[in-house]
């Protein structure tokens, strides 16, 4: 089977990206697969056309342009898939709502062009805290009410979390929606605990995921707890640059803030971390830094999201929990954890079975594959 893969990909930094590069390696290099060839973004400096790996990609769509649908369609029938699968952000072709449109209704174009559609949608905007997100604007909202309409007219949807498949089935009827859990993104591993305490962030940062939260709530507890160290790794989010520029700024984080750090190096970020901080406001699905973490063998506390909460309960992830926003409440919930050495151990035991049972990147390259109708539906955790 030939696949084309319509998605942002790396070095864009986003955790659509980040996805993409993921599953596609994996499709690309299992011997059921012929070729997987990547739609993705333009980028200055980077070829239209290139080799990562097992996967080509070409580079034939611009965020913010208005003739994204045009482009991929007509790169599509250049290549002629057999399954076309959109791994979609809901302003992965851009923050301008005529760019957005562009890109979002080309599901559609495939679908009535007779190519087997299968798109991936991250974020459902009924679900989601708009405004806390920062698209506020009314032609936003507008679009973002149609997306689900646009999308379901493709062969197969795949959202990863449960409440957005009971959602997608109650309002509008759907009938061709899948759950595919994001899954490990890595193998698992486990690392040896830092001698030094330390609370690591992880992860593209704006006002709805903000640094600065944990950054004061490691300051209350520095009263008790001297030596604890804060580590903030990423970057701005596509839609808020310059960021985190104001938030080193404001929380004084120049020393803990670490930029950017590529997958090949994550293995060692994770390595200094007691525990990872999930402090978002409001969420934007469900949560690869949750994953990377329990991949990598250190226990979470995640704000109480329902998305959040949501993740934990159909993968069956143990996590700690605090209000979002609360910097109080958080250093009390990482007080606890980090005074407690047994439970941290549980958690992470706990959570690399589960990971190592039922979420490897080989079972969810199985459960889209199920997807792309190319093997039977399999007991991976994904829901038909």
């Amino acid at each position: 089977m030939r696949i084309g893969v319509v998605s942002s990909f790396p070095p864009t930094i986003a955790g659509v990206s980040d996805y993409g590069a993921h599953v596609t390696e994996y499709l690309a290099i299992d011997p059921r697969v012929e070729s997987v060839t990547v739609f993705a973004e333009q980028l200055p400096g980077l070829p239209a056309q290139q080799r990562v790996g097992p996967v080509e990609v070409r580079r034939v769509w611009r965020r913010n342009g208005i003739g994204t649908g045009p482009a991929l369609v007509r790169a599509l029938q250049s290549v002629r898939p057999d399954v076309v699968w959109f791994n979609l952000g809901l302003t992965m072709f851009g923050t301008r709502p005529i760019a957005a449109a562009s890109g979002l209704v080309a599901p559609l174009a495939t679908t009535l062009l007779g190519y087997r559609t299968v798109v991936t949608l991250h974020e459902l905007p009924a679900l989601a805290d708009l405004g806390a997100l920062g698209l506020r604007s009314r032609q936003i909202r507008l679009g973002a009410a149609l997306v689900p309409r646009l999308v379901l007219r493709a062969s197969a949807v795949v959202v990863t979390l449960d409440r957005y498949r009971r959602f997608l089935i109650e309002r509008y009827g759907a009938r061709n929606i899948r759950r595919i859990p994001l899954g490990g993104h890595d193998r698992t591993r486990y690392e040896a605990e830092p001698h030094r305490e330390t609370a690591l962030v992880f992860g593209t940062f704006g006002p709805h995921k903000e640094p600065g939260l944990v950054a004061e709530a490691v300051a209350q507890l520095r009263r008790t707890r001297p030596h604890l160290q804060l580590i903030v790794a990423g970057a701005d989010h596509p839609r808020y640059p310059g960021f985190m520029a104001d938030c080193c700024a404001r929380h004084g984080l120049d020393g803990s803030w670490v930029g950017y750090v590529p997958a090949e190096r994550l293995a060692a970020l994770f390595a200094r971390a007691t525990v990872v901080v999930v402090p978002s406001r409001a969420s934007t699905g469900s949560s690869g830094v949750i994953y990377r973490a329990v991949s990598h063998a250190r226990a979470v506390i995640a704000s109480d999201l329902p998305d959040f909460r949501g993740l934990a309960q159909d993968e069956d992830l143990h996590l700690s929990w605090f209000a979002p926003g609360d910097s109080r409440g958080l250093a009390g919930a990482l007080d606890c954890l980090l005074g407690d050495a047994d439970r941290r151990r549980r958690l992470v035991r706990h959570n690399l079975q589960t990971i190592q049972r039922r979420l490897t990147p080989a079972k969810i390259v199985d459960a889209y594959l199920a997807a792309f109708n190319l093997v039977p539906a399999l007991s991976t955790g994904a829901e038909a």
